[in-house]
């Protein structure tokens, strides 16, 4: 039975984490937004063009919140869907992950997959056309906005080695805001699913409609998305 405490904790949890982001930690003796302007407007290359405008400032520190702020968004959706995983199909935080070795640019990178289900684990929830592989491995995403083409090339690569061990490698993207080239290139290897797909999936396999949760506990959440830009 799924525990909806639990669930909002999680996401609370994960949505906190961005208050412990120091968008000015680069920036010897700044603490805040109006030092940080006053750095810029004392800069010779910037502060004469007028760079020390708060827009300027907005764009250029608010670019590396939101960044982390996407970051523990992947991680609260991670978690949520892990939890999901495990309630539903009685397992545990080690059957969740199902380690493999992809290369990226020069360097080799251990990689797992953020939920696993084996074969013996399957039931009448999981869809048809996935039943004849051994396992279906899973990639979450709150949105993919990596352009970095190494970093593409290993998430392919990751569904290649997936499929190798007769695993199914199913990607779930719950934005609909993503990067459109790296999804059409990563469609041609993943199970691929976007936005409210992604949503249905989830319902499909689990029983636990998550798109409704998240929208009965909005206000929270929100709250918590507030104090965070209201603190930046």
């Amino acid at each position: 039975m799924v525990d909806e405490t639990e669930l909002i904790n999680i996401a609370i949890t994960n949505i906190r984490k961005v208050l412990e982001f120091d968008p000015y930690k680069s920036y010897s003796g700044i603490n805040n937004r109006e030092e940080f302007k006053q750095l810029i407007a004392l800069d010779p290359a910037f502060g004469v063009l007028g760079l020390d405008d708060e827009r300027y400032i907005i764009a250029r520190v608010g670019g590396n919140l939101v960044t982390s702020l996407h970051r523990k968004l992947g991680d609260m959706y991670q978690a949520l869907f892990s939890y999901l995983l495990i309630d539903s199909f009685s397992l545990n935080e080690n059957d969740l992950h199902f380690s493999i070795e992809v290369r990226i640019g020069e360097r080799v990178q251990l990689r797992s997959t953020d939920g696993l289900i084996k074969k013996d684990k399957f039931n009448y929830r999981i869809p048809e056309n996935w039943m004849n592989y051994q396992g279906i491995g899973f990639e979450i995403r709150s949105c993919y906005q990596i352009g970095d083409s190494k970093r593409i090339q290993a998430d392919y690569d990751m569904s290649l080695v997936l499929k190798s061990y007769k695993i199914l490698p199913v990607m779930l993207i719950f934005c609909n805001t993503s990067l459109k080239s790296p999804l059409a290139r990563l469609s041609k290897s993943w199970e691929l699913y976007e936005g409210m797909n992604s949503f249905n999936v989830v319902e499909s396999i689990t029983g636990f409609n998550l798109y409704n949760f998240l929208q009965n506990n909005s206000q929270t959440l929100k709250q918590e998305i507030d104090r965070i830009f209201t603190n930046f």
